[in-house]
């Protein structure tokens, strides 16, 4: 019992932290890219002198999103406030997941856009409006990881998620400098749309546990909260069910990934020539 007890829970740790590494990895890969792609525009278009405001704009975004960490930590102390920030989380990062995915192909058009329009103006209003966009841009991947962390930061041993955040972003400055030698090598859409799919499943884990959550607290109104909190407890814990939804949310975008890669390579040729 003592054995099976132990490799469950080394089970989790694994799990919270390949979780945790995907969840860097793409939330800071994303903010890498938009930050690569705006200063390569600036230096392109002769504008390197405007390359100050991103950096302020980074480290104004990156303090944003650790306070934002730090309150939902201190403020998800019972049932009622962690379930409704983890629905609140899931439906957010649902939505502008299932967005980046439908128009990853107009990400790197857009950014230059908006930079464009913004440095166009006068010195002081290009200034703030890069700026002001970098923070945006980057605020929002920071405040969406913060709000995935946050919300299971106070269910999960800490050396999980520090360990799965420095794998994450260990992977990011590996695919980081590949993408900036050699940006053609990196299928954008693809990455996107791979790790959309991990996101969108951690989504869902996140809205059933804040519905588990709230039905603890009896805080679902127009419901049995008893049957929903009896219904939604095999996704909690160490149960096989919960189990399964942790491991789908690597395999699933795995399975999507060699899936596509197959079909672009033995089966678009063939219908190319048909």
């Amino acid at each position: 019992m003592i054995e099976m007890r132990i490799i469950i829970n080394c089970k989790q740790y694994v799990g919270v932290m390949i979780e945790t590494a995907l969840i860097i990895f793409r939330e800071s890969l994303e903010a890498f890219l938009i930050i690569a792609i705006t200063l390569a525009y600036l230096a392109k278009t002769g504008r390197k002198h405007l390359s100050p405001a991103i950096y302020g704009g980074i480290a104004v975004a990156l303090g944003l999103s650790v306070y934002l960490g730090i309150i939902i930590e201190d403020i998800a102390d019972n049932s009622t406030v962690e379930g409704s920030l983890a629905m609140i989380a899931g439906l957010l990062v649902a939505t502008m997941t299932v967005h980046v995915m439908r128009t990853s192909h107009k990400i790197s058009g857009e950014i230059k856009q908006k930079i464009e329009k913004a440095a166009a103006k006068t010195p002081r209003a290009a200034y703030l409006g890069i700026f002001l966009f970098t923070v945006l841009m980057v605020a929002r991947e920071g405040m969406e990881t913060a709000l995935m962390l946050g919300t299971i930061a106070e269910e999960e041993n800490a050396s999980s998620l520090l360990i799965g955040g420095a794998l994450g972003f260990i992977a990011t400055g590996l695919i980081g400098s590949l993408w900036i030698k050699n940006a053609q090598l990196i299928n954008l859409k693809l990455f996107l749309q791979t790790t959309g799919i991990f996101l969108v499943l951690f989504s869902v884990h996140l809205f059933i546990y804040g519905i588990h959550e709230l039905s603890e607290a009896s805080a679902l109104p127009f419901v049995d909260n008893f049957e929903v909190h009896m219904a939604t407890e095999i996704f909690d814990g160490d149960s096989p069910y919960a189990q399964a939804l942790l491991y789908s949310m690597v395999l699933v975008p795995v399975a999507w990934l060699f899936g596509t890669i197959i079909n672009h390579k033995f089966f678009k040729p063939r219908a190319v020539n048909a």
